[in-house]
């Protein structure tokens, strides 16, 4: 299938409509249109061909963004590696790609030989005399998973996973040319890529997250209408003050974590009910979004997803599926024999045919005998009024195998680890109550690395 590109058809409907906000900066889909051409022809006399792989370290920057639907016209495979990542570790992931080359919108690393710097001018402009196209089948970018459970895998996708994820959510978080989405998360996250699809498909406008002011602020002062987060990020807002009356907001999407029931009935009880997402980089972002009911719920498929739960699993396939997982220059499509790709997550339908989610299979563990799912232990923590999030893992115990530890991070007033127990024991059974309560750790990404906070557990708790 070939689509126009979006950019394109909004400059030939509404060139002076803005398209993206960057602080002080306002490009309309004319000039939107005009820059990404000239990017894309400057890719080209670069050397860079359909299908080669180009890495650049991005946040969310002007630049990246621009970047990013150069990449699409050009056929360049848009690569997005998180610019905080030490150069060896960049250089190792590039390998893995088999990547040569870089562009480096928003760092000034000094790479090694191996990757070749591109340069590029951001600010020209070139005609566009034909109607440049988006082949469905063509590869344009790889995300690596976040690595929670294990080795980041870099997922490849083809430029109909995004149209048809944004075509999808768009059934149930309408977009329109009013529309301004906060571009919250990164470029380099499955979350944060897919908001331009969603926002240029019906020619509203991408606002990015580079002012310095704070982001209750710059609601009330913006016409940001569409917000994506997540929990801990929704709790930070509301204690800075955020009501939803003095803002444009009208669509709240949450996911990412386990979602706390205060938090909803606090944000339903401003007047906008957030919605909640089960999605995954394999299926370009969403794949069930719903109003946010009992714990785990996540609504039903979108359209262009298809979801089963088979023996506990949840199994995924559709338009929105990814190519496979990039190694090496090969591609491994991750299928089992009837074409389903196997999340390793643990799931069921309700009675009302929605998605619950349970947590992994992966991360449940056996603790004398018995069968503990942490997923479940942090949704019930997270429905405490004090606390913003939390993470349980198992760390050995001579006794019972492996036991589970809680590392809390709280929002309001911290309790007692009694309160604690009791709190769990409400809901849950004795053996499900961890060992131990931990500090969250400072200074970590919005989706923490479940290995890491295992190995924190193992140094911090006394397991002879």
């Amino acid at each position: 299938m070939i689509d126009i590109c979006p950019i394109h058809y909004w400059d030939k409907e509404t060139p002076e409509h803005i398209a993206i906000e960057a602080g002080s900066v306002r490009l309309d889909y004319r000039t939107l249109d005009r820059r990404v051409a000239s990017l894309a022809q400057q890719l080209a006399r670069s050397g860079l061909m359909p299908g080669d792989r180009l890495i650049v370290p991005a946040k969310g920057s002007l630049e990246s963004l621009l970047l990013a639907w150069a990449c699409l016209r050009a056929g360049v495979v848009f690569c997005p590696l998180n610019p905080a990542f030490p150069i060896a570790q960049q250089l190792n992931l590039a390998k893995r790609l088999q990547a040569e080359r870089v562009c480096q919108t928003e760092s000034d690393h000094h790479y090694p030989a191996e990757l070749t710097p591109v340069s590029l001018d951001f600010l020209a402009e070139a005609d566009v005399r034909e109607p440049p196209v988006l082949d469905s089948n063509q590869l344009c970018n790889t995300i690596f998973t976040s690595g929670s459970s294990g080795t980041p895998k870099a997922v490849l996708h083809r430029v109909g996973n995004h149209l048809a994820s944004a075509r999808g959510s768009a059934s149930l978080i309408p977009v329109d040319q009013n529309s301004g989405w906060l571009l919250s998360l990164p470029l380099f996250h499955i979350g944060g890529y897919a908001i331009p699809f969603r926002v240029f498909l019906a020619g509203g406008r991408v606002i990015l997250d580079d002012a310095p002011d704070t982001l209750a602020e710059r609601l009330e002062q913006q016409a940001i209408t569409h917000l994506s987060l997540v929990p801990t990020q929704l709790w930070r807002l509301l204690k800075a003050g955020f009501t939803p009356k003095r803002t444009q907001l009208r669509e709240l999407l949450l996911g990412g974590a386990a979602i706390p029931a205060p938090l909803v009935a606090q944000m339903t009880s401003l007047g906008l009910t957030p919605k909640v997402s089960y999605g995954l980089s394999e299926m370009a972002s969403q794949v069930c979004t719903g109003i946010p009911t009992v714990p785990g719920v996540v609504g039903k498929p979108l359209p262009g997803r298809e979801v089963r739960v088979i023996d506990g699993e949840i199994q995924l396939r559709g338009e929105t599926l990814f190519c496979g997982y990039l190694n090496d220059g090969v591609i491994d499509p991750a299928l089992n024999a009837e074409g389903w790709f196997a999340t390793r997550d643990k799931g069921h339908f309700n009675a009302d045919g929605a998605l619950v989610v349970e947590g992994r299979l992966d991360n449940g563990f056996i603790s004398g005998g018995e069968n503990i799912q942490p997923e479940s232990i942090e949704q019930h923590l997270v429905d405490h009024p004090s606390i913003a999030q939390a993470l349980v893992v198992a760390v050995p115990h001579p006794e019972w195998g492996e036991r589970p530890v809680a590392f809390i991070d709280w929002h309001g007033e911290a309790v007692q680890e009694q309160a604690l127990n009791n709190w769990v024991r409400e809901a849950l059974p004795g053996f499900m109550v961890p060992d131990a309560w931990l500090a969250w750790p400072p200074g970590l990404g919005f989706k923490p690395s479940r290995t890491q906070f295992a190995e924190l557990a193992r140094e911090q708790v006394n397991t002879v």
